[in-house]
């Protein structure tokens, strides 16, 4: 007789959040399609929506730790990098929420990263020729989730999920990660 494991706990947030953008896309709310899925900067996607200008402003930015998923992607060696928080805004508004992860063995390979300033990451590698982006994922993740539930703190609307997608770039093969969360139209008052 075989044994059979005694089931598991369910987890609180589930592992498999992401996916891949071009296997997802059919699957992807239209209101997000556009967003989820946008090739050009987000700042003059933003500015073109809202018909006002559209500005990045720095929130945050310390070192930090990567969660082992994130080492994973990234190959980091280490645990430790830099964490970079920012908003992209127009008007009055929050548009999106993102973070970008930088681990140390980038930054090592590519000190200036570190001394970016308010200076969007986009605008520093426009004219780079030695980017390549690993490949865009997509998830909905529930306002519990640790990215959803820092975007939210920027907006007055009540949603049941962030729809965000995530991209890991390479500068002459020493990789970084961005997130980028969706934020909702605030309610109006």
């Amino acid at each position: 007789m075989s044994k059979t494991p005694p089931p598991s706990a369910p987890s609180l947030l589930p592992l498999d959040l992401w996916s891949r953008l071009d296997r997802a896309s059919a699957l992807l709310p239209s209101r997000w399609l556009g967003w989820l899925s946008a090739q050009e900067r987000l700042t003059e996607k933003i500015a073109r929506e809202s018909g006002l200008s559209a500005t990045m402003r720095l929130i945050e930015e310390r070192v930090g730790f990567l969660t082992a998923e994130q080492q994973s992607l990234l190959g980091a060696p280490h645990d430790s990098g830099l964490l970079r928080r920012v908003e992209l805004c127009s008007g009055d508004r929050v548009w999106v929420y993102a973070e970008t992860l930088i681990p140390d063995h980038t930054l090592e390979a590519q000190p200036w990263l570190a001394e970016l300033g308010s200076r969007p990451i986009p605008d520093a590698l426009a004219w780079r020729s030695d980017v390549v982006s690993r490949g865009l994922e997509v998830a909905a993740l529930p306002i519990a989730h640790p990215l959803a539930a820092r975007a939210l703190q920027r907006v007055s609307t009540a949603v049941d999920t962030v729809w965000a997608r995530r991209a890991c770039i390479a500068v002459s093969g020493s990789p970084f990660l961005i997130h980028e969360a969706f934020l909702p139209e605030p309610r109006r008052r």
